[in-house]
Parts: structure tokens; sequence; C-alpha cells
């Protein structure tokens, strides 16, 4: 559930967005608001991006990190410009760096807190989802078609971000009851589930990922075939259940697979 502090973040944001057309041209913005963009190495597990005031000459820099694979042109990149921008955008992170008073990047916070780094990162997340994927724009988009993977998949390229993302806006949103997970090494690193999701966990929990999902063949056998398809699961091999009237029920599963890694989207067939 958004607060109110999100919510007039997400407002602020496609506000701005509706005045540019799609993929937003975020380097256009940045020269607009004559903010510097740096674009160098400072090392891998150090940060992706950083927005630093300079009060000597009274001007925002944005630092992009391209050695943790952050690019001007791929969606890693244009999410996390996106992020920055939210600390520049936003009035009170925007005070607060220009008074010295909040730190130009949190190198640790609790994922699961609810401390005040946290919040300012997680309100920087919503802006960049905001501005990147307005959703005015987003949810006419989406009703021109059947909701399925290769949706998500087209959408995530006429927006310019990633799969996941796209995925993540779409549950933010409550567009469709769907779970998502992502998983490393076949262990879950995080899991999604929209509020009205039949659903609230694995069969398995985070211990693994379940065995006769399209996730589970790809982890367990490196059986890729199935993924990138609508895929058809039921409920009682990836969920965890409570009657053989659930365990019967269909859903659809969309699996991207990277080398160790991969991302499922669940929703439920009609």
């Amino acid at each position: 559930m958004m607060t109110n502090r999100s919510v007039g973040t997400c407002g602020l944001a496609e506000r701005i967005a509706l005045q540019y057309s799609i993929p937003i041209p975020l380097i256009d913005i940045i020269k607009e608001e004559e903010i510097e963009l740096v674009c160098d190495d400072y090392g891998k597990g150090t940060f992706d991006g950083l927005t630093i005031y300079e009060r000597n000459n009274d001007c925002f820099y944005i630092h992009l990190n391209r050695a943790n694979g952050n690019r001007l042109d791929n969606t890693k990149g244009r999410f996390t410009l996106g992020h920055e921008l939210g600390h520049y955008f936003i009035n009170h992170h925007r005070i607060a760096l220009i008074n010295g008073l909040m730190q130009p990047h949190c190198h640790i916070y609790n994922p699961f807190g609810n401390n005040e780094a946290w919040i300012i990162e997680r309100e920087a997340d919503d802006f960049a989802a905001s501005l990147l994927m307005p959703w005015f724009l987003l949810k006419q988009d989406l009703r021109k078609e059947k909701f399925n993977g290769t949706m998500i998949h087209n959408l995530s390229e006429r927006y310019n971000v990633s799969f996941s993302a796209m995925a993540i806006r779409c549950l933010k949103c409550d567009y469709t009851p769907m779970m998502l997970v992502y998983a490393v090494d076949g262990m879950v690193k995080w899991q999604l589930h929209s509020k009205d999701f039949p659903f609230w966990q694995l069969k398995h929990g985070k211990a693994m990922i379940p065995e006769n999902s399209v996730m589970g063949e790809y982890f367990n056998h490196g059986d890729d075939s199935d993924c990138w398809n609508d895929e058809i699961v039921f409920a009682g091999d990836c969920f965890y259940t409570f009657s053989q009237e659930q365990n019967n029920l269909k859903f659809y599963e969309y699996c991207i697979p990277y080398k160790n890694k991969a991302f499922s989207m669940f929703w439920q067939k009609d």
C-alpha cells in the first residue's frame, strides 16, 4: 500500500513524464535541468548512481557507475538515472542534499525495514518507475490486448525498461493479480504478490524453487525450453495451498532465465 509520501512522489514523476514522449528521454531532462552527468568506473559493489550537490558552483551532479553495468542506453542505467532524478526532483530530498542533511547515497540500508534511509531510497525507486512508466499512458497500452508475458515483454521494449521493472509496475498499480519471483542459484531472493493474488507464498517458501515450475526445471535440470513462454502450471505444484480444489487451479508462468538467475511472473489462467 502506498503512503501519502509515495503517492505524492509518483504524481510528481507522472506530471514530468507527460511532458515527453515514450520512451522518456532522461538525458534531455538532465540537460534541461542543467544537471552535470558523469559516467565513470567507480568500482563494482560500490553504488549504481550518486547525486551530489556542489555548493561552490550551485550545481547538482549525477554520477553513473559503469562498473556495475549501468549505461546511458540500457535498462539498468535508465532506471538508475530515474532513481537519481528522484533525489533531485523530490522536494525534501533536494533540500536535504543542499543542506547536507542527507547522504548522497545510502550504502547500507535494511531492505525490509522502515527507517528513513529505506523510505528515501524506496521513494526514489517509486519516482523512477512512475517517470519511466507513467501509469496514465501505460494502462492505455495494457488495455489494447490480453495480459500475458509477451505483452509485458513488448511493453518493456517500448518503454525501454527491464521486463522485471514493467512487471513490478503492473503489480504495484494493481493491474491484475500476480506473483513475481526472483531467484539466484535456485534460492528465492525475493517475491512480491498483489493483494488479491490467491496465494501468499511458494510451495516451499524461500527454501527452494518449486520443482515443477518452469523456474524449477531451469535450475534443477538446466531446461529452458519452456522459458520465455506463457506456460500452464498448477497451484499445487507452485504455491502453498490448503485444499485439493486449490491444487487444481491453473496459472500461467512466464520465466526469464539468465545464467544462475531467473525471474518468473505468475498469474491465474482465465
